[in-house]
């Protein structure tokens, strides 16, 4: 079943809240405002190095967690991929070698698994990962001289005492991979013939490739929504496709009304579905990336510009706000958390959080020393 959708709204922050007020108005708002109390986990970059902090988030300010976070420090990685509340980190330790890192937030439980230690050829290369809580997904390419390149896809049983893994070969290049409803969907992109756009779907039971459909050219990204359907997004278009039937609907963006979600490294759903993200700004901000929210159910994009709910001072001096590096929800008490860099070249950034609206309002900040990565609200 094929159905079409256009769409055409597109809501900047300013026109909701161009009026400006005064210092003691915002600072009423501030004081009104009352929170639950909660825990923040942030992933954070400096030089190289991956690191986090835990804060709490109280009513009235944000401290830093008098607990230690069990997160380990480690290299910056190369490939991630995100299922709730499990992120995965792959990290090329070799030119023969690397390892995933497998860290569930909820139950505080860090995994870490050499993938390719049997491999004795040294030309491969790692283009995506996936998985769960019980199995690991790793995509590659191993460049063989008499051959060319030959594609796979490695499945890894976690579960297992000793390692049990799978080679799945594929017949197209493979760029990114989910996993839902136990079917592994894979974006592959024909290189030696038409450069085209497929999705290949294994049953991760069987380890069998039970589907493949024809995508076109220039598709950008692929993601699950939290009813585990597949997202396909394009510059023009995105297509949702059902993960269990496969039949898939159209959504054509007006002209000036992209989402522009495709660039945006992790991508966050509260419980009412909408999706939290970077959005390369355009002509909207001088910023050049701002934090967006995007609702599937009515196709609307809000965009909270920095220009409209800061000053100046805050933006430049204050926050010294260069770009936004990610963006996540609080759920409990209902506020957008936007992580960004500073301008300044020492490598710090800062967490700001965002009343969204129908009531948009700036409620505080908190400088980080580091450039806020990745965040999980406990």
């Amino acid at each position: 079943m094929r159905t079409y959708t256009t769409f055409q709204m597109l809501l900047a922050c300013c026109a909701i809240i161009g009026c400006s007020k005064s210092e003691d108005q915002e600072i009423a708002d501030q004081d009104n405002f009352t929170t639950t109390n909660t825990n923040y986990t942030v992933l954070l970059k400096k030089d190289g190095e991956l690191m986090s902090t835990l804060l709490n988030a109280g009513s009235e300010s944000i401290v830093p967690s008098p607990s230690a976070s069990s997160f380990p420090n480690m290299a910056a990685p190369e490939l991630t991929y995100k299922d709730n509340s499990l992120l995965l980190l792959y990290q090329e330790e070799t030119a023969c070698n690397g390892k995933v890192i497998a860290y569930d937030f909820k139950e505080d439980l860090l995994q870490e698994m050499d993938v390719f230690a049997d491999v004795p050829d040294c030309n491969l290369s790692v283009n995506a990962i996936a998985g769960s809580q019980d199995r690991l997904f790793v995509a590659y390419e191993i460049e063989v001289t008499s051959k060319g390149t030959t594609y796979f896809v490695r499945t890894i049983d976690l579960t297992a005492g000793e390692p049990d893994f799978s080679d799945i070969e594929l017949d197209k290049k493979p760029l990114e991979m989910v996993f839902s409803n136990n079917r592994l969907f894979v974006l592959t992109l024909d290189e030696e013939i038409t450069d085209e756009n497929s999705l290949a779907v294994l049953n991760t039971g069987t380890n069998l490739w039970v589907h493949e459909m024809d995508l076109g050219f220039n598709v950008r990204k692929i993601f699950k929504t939290p009813d585990g359907n597949i997202i396909i997004g394009y510059d023009e278009l995105h297509t949702t496709l059902d993960s269990n039937d496969f039949s898939f609907a159209y959504t054509q963006y007006g002209e000036g009304t992209q989402p522009s979600f495709n660039g945006s490294n992790f991508n966050y759903f509260d419980e009412e579905g909408r999706m939290y993200y970077t959005m390369v700004s355009g002509s909207f901000s001088q910023y050049p990336s701002i934090p967006a929210v995007y609702d599937f159910g009515v196709d609307l994009t809000v965009l909270y510009v920095y220009e409209n709910f800061l000053t100046e001072t805050q933006r430049d001096f204050e926050f010294e706000i260069e770009s936004t590096t990610m963006v996540s929800y609080d759920q409990e008490n209902g506020l957008i958390l936007v992580g960004y860099k500073k301008m300044s070249d020492d490598g710090k950034g800062g967490l700001l959080r965002i009343k969204p609206v129908p009531d948009p309002k700036f409620v505080d900040n908190t400088n980080l020393e580091g450039i806020p990565f990745y965040l999980n609200v406990d």
